[in-house]
């Protein structure tokens, strides 16, 4: 029997030891809860997503890095002005206001764009609405029209016939004429309002998740861009370039001068894409292994064709390590520019069948695959 026991009975002893339990349970349940909300504080940083409010994307993430240090031990928030604290004392009315104040912007930010969009779908619907109760009017007018100059060609009085054919030529002309005028400027209205969508497609494009090697978009980014870049075709008929790129001979570079080695010329590699296709709209993405993709929004195929060359013109400054001074890196190409009757899968084979050319024709070179191909191969 303890001490305790012998002193003051076994009850105490129970009770002393049950306090003891008490007090593990509550340290651990306060060291769980503050890890928990630490934890948060660090994902809410991580997987947050730029608002218009945010000059810096970065500036974010790292205040919420800071109020998880300073939840875990107290530690200074400088971009906040919370300074550091000496007997571990936590500012919690600061740590529940940037939590609170960062949820409702987010909140305002979502619920403005779904109503933007939302706004978009019903603007084209009610378009599309009107064009069809226009089509109907015209329809009916230039039916009575008709009905007139056939009354007049009934009666055979050529004044008749010849007033009715003109009023008949004059209304279908002022007719068509407004229908024009009322499309361009229903056109217009919406493409400026599709402009301002495509803005945000471009930033939360740079939210994708980006290959640790070479910083070009991954594979799950490029799967999400090229189907973007469809819809935005068939809604404004923009053109839209898609080039495909493969290193020649590879797999010779990793087998003679080692993975090391390889891994050294696909980071020159994304260094060369990232020089050449500079514009916000532009995504160039590691599409698996040594190929990469890249999608050049408002691009013809035609002028594509320059930025490709000035992209091999890069590669072949890309240096092998342990390689001997003259030995060369190149890259074959083959690139097409979208139709309408594309879906992502032809699209991504027209652009490969211009690759297999490119390597068939001796590689260090890019090939242009026109849509007349899958004519003439159907």
């Amino acid at each position: 029997m303890s001490l305790v026991s012998k002193l003051m009975g076994s009850g105490a002893a129970n009770a002393n030891g049950s306090n003891k339990n008490k007090s593990t349970n509550s340290t651990a349940l306060t060291d769980g809860a503050l890890d928990t909300l630490s934890n948060v504080l660090r994902v809410m940083g991580d997987e947050s997503f730029p608002l218009e409010q945010d000059s810096d994307p970065s500036v974010f993430p790292d205040m919420c890095k800071e109020f998880s240090c300073h939840v875990e031990n107290g530690a200074g928030v400088p971009s906040c002005d919370i300074p550091q604290s000496d007997n571990g004392t936590r500012q919690w009315a600061h740590v529940r206001r940037f939590f609170a104040d960062r949820r409702k912007a987010e909140n305002q930010f979502v619920t403005e764009r779904l109503n933007d969009y939302r706004g978009v779908v019903e603007d084209l619907v009610g378009g599309l609405r009107a064009i069809g109760e226009r089509d109907q009017v015209t329809e009916s007018d230039v039916k009575n029209s008709l009905n007139q100059i056939e009354a007049a060609v009934s009666s055979g009085a050529i004044p008749a016939i010849r007033q009715a054919l003109s009023s008949t030529v004059n209304k279908v002309n002022a007719t068509f004429t407004e229908q024009k005028r009322q499309y361009e400027a229903q056109l217009e209205e919406l493409n400026n309002r599709m402009s301002n969508l495509r803005e945000d497609l471009v930033a939360v494009r740079e939210e994708m998740k980006r290959d640790a090697l070479t910083d070009a978009f991954n594979r799950g980014a490029f799967d999400t861009a090229i189907e973007q870049s469809l819809n935005m075709h068939f809604v404004l008929n923009q053109p839209v370039t898609l080039i495909m790129i493969d290193l020649d001979n590879f797999k010779g570079i990793n087998d003679t001068y080692g993975h090391a080695a390889g891994d050294e010329v696909l980071r020159s590699i994304g260094e060369c894409l990232a020089r050449s296709f500079i514009r916000k709209s532009d995504l160039v993405a590691r599409y698996g292994g040594d190929e990469f993709a890249v999608i050049l929004n408002d691009t013809t195929a035609q002028n594509a064709m320059q930025v490709v060359e000035r992209f091999l013109q890069y590669v072949q400054d890309v240096r092998i390590p342990y390689a001997p001074e003259d030995t060369r890196v190149t890259c074959s190409a083959g690139y097409t520019e979208i139709n309408a009757n594309d879906s992502v899968e032809s699209l991504i084979h027209r652009a490969d069948r211009g690759l297999y050319r490119a390597k068939g024709e001796g590689r260090n070179k890019a090939v242009y695959e026109p849509y007349a191909n899958d004519l003439d191969n159907s």
